[in-house]
């Protein structure tokens, strides 16, 4: 801390803000610092139903380089292009054999450790928001051409592709939830295009904590 530390409010600290938090609020979100993020909780009465959307930028993402075996190590657990690995709290998703992208909480930096991993936050370069219910494979074939009908990509599927007519990538994290991945400056038009095709099918946006529960359940 600063020696002029003690001027600065803990309230008046900045908080991170994801690029989608303007929409995020115009459709009546309540918001919570959580873990130096202004996080999107609430709507109000929420109701997942069919199909649902969420703000996931706010998670930690770590772009590794290193040798196949390294990046095996870090992960703990042999890496294939095409699937991701649950471990250590984050899903491990390789991009190339030398390059793996890292998704979890912010828990799960420790367990990036190796001298031969090289390590590039990338958590404000990439916008994340999830897809959540029977119908999040639909919603996702409204705006984005890459497959992920069940029997292509079962869970843990992860493809690099065109999302919303923008390079990004799809993780199928369960049989009812989707993240999809684009460039920070279009994570507002990312949100607009979910929201909207979300709408079509009669679903609207969730927060975090509708994710909690669901992940409990």
């Amino acid at each position: 801390m600063s020696v002029l530390g003690f001027l600065t409010p803990e309230s008046d600290r900045a908080l991170a803000r994801s690029p989608m938090e303007r929409l995020a609020h115009a459709a009546g979100a309540r918001f919570e610092e959580r873990d130096g993020w202004n996080v999107a909780v609430s709507f109000g009465e929420e109701r997942v139903g069919n199909v649902a959307f969420a703000d996931r930028s706010h998670i930690v993402k770590l772009e590794l380089h290193g040798p196949p075996e390294a990046l095996a190590r870090v992960a703990g657990a042999e890496l294939e292009l095409g699937l991701a690995v649950r471990s250590n709290g984050a899903w491990w998703c390789p991009v190339t054999p030398s390059r793996v992208l890292m998704l979890g909480e912010p828990s799960a930096r420790a367990a990036v450790d190796d001298p031969a991993v090289a390590v590039v936050d990338v958590t404000c370069g990439l916008a994340a928001i999830a897809l959540i219910g029977p119908g999040a494979r639909e919603l996702l074939a409204r705006f984005c051409a890459i497959d992920v009908r069940p029997a292509v990509a079962p869970v843990g599927s992860f493809r690099p592709g065109s999302v919303a007519r923008t390079p990004g990538y799809v993780l199928v994290e369960d049989e009812q939830r989707l993240l999809a991945l684009v460039g920070w400056a279009l994570g507002e038009y990312l949100y607009e295009v979910v929201a909207d095709a979300a709408g079509q099918l009669g679903g609207g946006p969730v927060g975090a904590d509708a994710l909690e529960v669901r992940q409990l359940a």
